[in-house]
C-alpha cells in the first residue's frame, strides 16, 4: 500500500515538473515589435476646425460614399466583390488560418487507425476451392511534449501570419478603392472633355462655313478661311485622343471589377458630372 502511494506521489511531481518545464521553456526570446517611427500628426494642419480625433473610421472605410454618385458606389461594390487580387488575398488568410491549425493540432495527442481486409481462394486442385477472408485493425497514439517550447512557437508565428495576411488584405482594399475611384474620375474627365470638344468642333464647323461663304462672295481673304479650317481640324484631331482615353479608363474599370474589357462600357456609357467633395 504504502509502495504503491509511493509510486502516485513520484509521477504527480514528475506530472507538477513537466508542466512547469512546458509552461516557461520557450525556444528563442520573446517576439518584440519595432519601433514606431511614425510623425504623430501630419506636416500640415487641419482646415475648418477638424481635428485627428473628429475622423470616424466607418466615414474612411466608405469614402466614396461622400462623393454621393451613385454609379461610382455601384462600380466600387464590383470591384469589391469581383476583383481577382482582392480574392486571393482573401485566400492568403484563409491558408494562414489552416496552417495555423494545423500549428495548434500539435498540441495534442495523435491517433491513427488502420483496417483492411482479404480474401484468397484456393487452388481447386490442391485447396478444395476454399475461400478464406482475414480482417485487420490496429490502433495506435502518440503524444509529443513541448518540453522546450517549439509547438507554442510555431503557433505564435503562425498566428503572425495571419495577422500578416489581414494586414495585406487591409492594403490591397486600400489600393483597390483608390484606384476605382481614380479611373472612374479619369472617365468622368474624358466625358467632360468630350462633350466640350464636339460642342467646339460643331460651333467651329458653323463658323468655317459661314466664312467659307463669305470667302466665295469675296467679302473674307484666304487668310481667315485658312485660319477657320486649322481650328475645325485642330479640335477634330483632339477628340479620337479623348475618346481613346476615355475607353481606356473604362477598360481599367473593367479589369478592376474582375471582368473583361470593355464589359463595364454600357454601364459608363451616360455621361455624368465629375464627382466632387
Amino acid at each position: 500500500m504504502y509502495k504503491d502511494r509511493l509510486i502516485l506521489t513520484r509521477r504527480a511531481w514528475l506530472f507538477m515538473a513537466t508542466a512547469f518545464i512546458i509552461g516557461c521553456a520557450a525556444v528563442g526570446p520573446d517576439y518584440e515589435a519595432p519601433p514606431d517611427t511614425a510623425a504623430a500628426a501630419w506636416h500640415t494642419g487641419l482646415s475648418r476646425g477638424e481635428t485627428p480625433a473628429s475622423t470616424v473610421t466607418q466615414d474612411l472605410a466608405r469614402w466614396w460614399a461622400n462623393l454621393d454618385d451613385p454609379v461610382l458606389s455601384e462600380v466600387m461594390l464590383q470591384a469589391l466583390a469581383g476583383n481577382l487580387d482582392l480574392k486571393s488575398a482573401a485566400a492568403r488568410i484563409q491558408e494562414a488560418r489552416a496552417a495555423r491549425g494545423i500549428s495548434g493540432a500539435a498540441r495534442y495527442p495523435t491517433l491513427d487507425l488502420a483496417a483492411g481486409a482479404t480474401r484468397s481462394r484456393s487452388s481447386e486442385n490442391t485447396g478444395g476451392g476454399k475461400v478464406r477472408d482475414l480482417y485487420t485493425a490496429g490502433f495506435d497514439a502518440g503524444w509529443e511534449l513541448d518540453v522546450f517550447g517549439g509547438v507554442r512557437r510555431s503557433l505564435e508565428a503562425a498566428e503572425a501570419d495571419v495577422q500578416a495576411s489581414m494586414a495585406d488584405l487591409d492594403d490591397v482594399l486600400v489600393t483597390l478603392t483608390a484606384e476605382v475611384g481614380l479611373n472612374y474620375v479619369e472617365a468622368r474627365t474624358f466625358q467632360a472633355r468630350l462633350a466640350v470638344a464636339d460642342a467646339n468642333l460643331a460651333v467651329q464647323e458653323e463658323t468655317f462655313d459661314l466664312i467659307q461663304a463669305r470667302y466665295a462672295a469675296g467679302l473674307s481673304n484666304e487668310l481667315a478661311l485658312q485660319q477657320a479650317r486649322y481650328n475645325l481640324e485642330s479640335t477634330r484631331s483632339q477628340i479620337p485622343g479623348l475618346q481613346t482615353g476615355l475607353a481606356a479608363a473604362q477598360n481599367r474599370l473593367a479589369v478592376l471589377t474582375g471582368r473583361n474589357p470593355g464589359q463595364l462600357h454600357r454601364q459608363l456609357a451616360e455621361p455624368r458630372p465629375v464627382p466632387v467633395i
